[in-house]
């Protein structure tokens, strides 16, 4: 199937791009079941926007979710990187940059102004890579008389455990070294590190930063709008630029950049939805795995609190107290739902500020993907692991419509369940080139909007069900 480019708007900020050519349609490809977690079908014409079939259909053929590199290519992953370097005698940064895999190229930041311990300005700015999906960030200097220009940060997320590594790729001499978890990279990320990144609206320093007037919530600036153009078209004044893809957007003063191979474009807010949903995941699996009997006892408490984060006030003194009492008696105290996660091992000051330095600045937990926070994405993660042991809230999402539709895809997903299935694949379970190939084509603009697609319209259903399963409030 042949694509172009598509049009359509975001529910948060006036972006328009261009359109889908409806010929691209023509002919229907069959379903081709991959794997019975999700299908190919080519996808489907709906207006100007082509969309799924289907909740799982991933609309271009893949091998996998989550794919092996390609011959030539380093795994995403500090020692993958470092078996890299070894195996392909890399000696320079510019060597390991023109190696990467391309959902690398496309999904980049530039920043003037760094809050870490490196150094950049506008004609030499840093350049933060981000990814297809977050969980390998690069954070690359360009300017030549930086103390830090041969010294490479990473930080990979553990999916394994939920944990994030920040380390260093010393290129200062002739053999690279690998210096794991140096303590320039705990000043700033923590002791218990997590990414450090501009949330929703307010990036500082980043390229883009709302400098400039305008409808956007991300607006180049003229001189930032005038550097990117001219790094498009040559003047890099660095060899560690030229890696780079760009769109063929003529970047302008109160515009947006779209980044390149992307159906969507606009590059912070697929920043976000990248380092945010990475960042969730790994704070679920963390507090899955710390104590696993433990956490299948407060889940539906959870929920619950997790309802009064949403909507203040949804729940009555009475509920409140019922819950306090089972986070006591778990080991915590309180009845927020700050409260519940400290003891599942997570602390939101620490883990969900992701707009502060760890050392150095006073956390801020309402750290924004664009249409919800960090919590709401913990919450998506919790009810999507319920509903597969509890068949009473499978079938209760499972009966409760959804309408109308998916952002853009009025005919797609039938009920909530479908809905909840369709954003943990699109955030959490297509990775790495998989989500790159499936963004060329289609990405999902409010697949972060939890609280109004998923836990309001089933609120009615789901919150009795929860309080009466818990014996929770005198009514019960």
């Amino acid at each position: 199937m042949k694509l172009v480019s598509s049009s359509f708007g975001f529910i948060l900020i006036s972006i328009f791009v261009a359109g889908c050519n409806p010929q691209t349609n023509a002919k229907k490809s069959s379903i081709v079941q991959l794997s019975k977690d999700y299908i190919s079908t080519g996808g489907q014409i709906n207006g100007k926007l082509l969309c799924p079939m289907a909740a799982n259909d991933v609309i271009v053929k893949l091998d996998s979710l989550n794919p092996l590199p390609k011959n030539g290519e380093p795994k995403m992953t500090i020692q993958g990187v470092m078996n890299f370097i070894k195996e392909n005698d890399i000696k320079t940064i510019v060597e390991l940059l023109n190696s990467l895999p391309d959902h690398y190229k496309n999904n980049f930041s530039l920043v003037e102004h760094t809050r870490g311990e490196g150094q950049s300005n506008l004609k030499f700015p840093r350049i933060v890579l981000f990814g297809s999906d977050g969980t390998f960030l690069m954070n690359i200097s360009t300017k030549p008389d930086d103390p830090k220009y041969d010294l490479l940060d990473c930080a990979e997320l553990n999916e394994n455990n939920g944990s994030w590594e920040f380390s260093q790729f010393d290129f200062t001499d002739e053999t690279p070294k690998l210096h794991r978890n140096p303590e320039s990279c705990i000043k700033c990320h923590g002791n218990r590190p997590r990414p450090v990144w501009g949330t929703n609206m307010d990036w500082p320093g980043v390229f883009g930063d709302n400098e400039a007037a305008g409808p956007n919530g991300e607006a180049l600036s003229y001189r930032h709008a005038l550097r990117m153009n001219e790094i498009r078209e040559g003047q890099t004044f660095s060899k560690r630029f030229d890696f780079l893809k760009w769109s063929d957007q003529k970047l302008t003063s109160g515009g947006i950049r779209r980044i390149a191979d992307n159906a969507f474009g606009a590059e912070l807010l697929i920043s976000n939805m990248a380092m945010g949903t990475a960042t969730a995941r790994g704070v679920f699996v963390r507090m899955k795995k710390k104590d696993p009997q433990k956490y299948k006892k407060v889940r539906e408490a959870l929920l619950l609190l997790g309802y009064e984060h949403m909507v203040n006030g949804i729940l009555s003194d009475a509920e409140k107290n019922d819950l306090e009492k089972i986070i006591v008696d778990n080991g915590g105290t309180g009845r927020t739902i700050d409260n519940v996660l400290l003891i599942l091992g997570i602390d939101t000051k620490e883990s969900f500020s992701l707009s502060t330095l760890a050392k150095e600045e006073e956390p801020k937990t309402d750290w924004s993907l664009g249409a919800g926070d960090l919590y709401e994405q913990i919450l998506l993660q919790v009810l999507h692991d319920l509903a597969q042991d509890d068949k009473s809230v499978n079938e209760l999402l499972i009966s409760a419509p959804n309408t109308p539709g998916i952002f853009g895809c009025e005919d797609l997903g039938k009920n909530i369940k479908e809905v909840i299935d369709f954003k943990m694949l699109h955030m959490h379970q297509l990775l790495g080139s998989a989500r790159y190939e499936v963004n060329k084509v289609y990405y999902s603009q409010d697949a972060e909007n939890i609280k109004e697609k998923v836990f309001i319209p089933i609120y009615e259903q789901l919150a009795p069900y929860l309080k009466k399963k818990i014996s929770i409030g005198k009514a019960m």
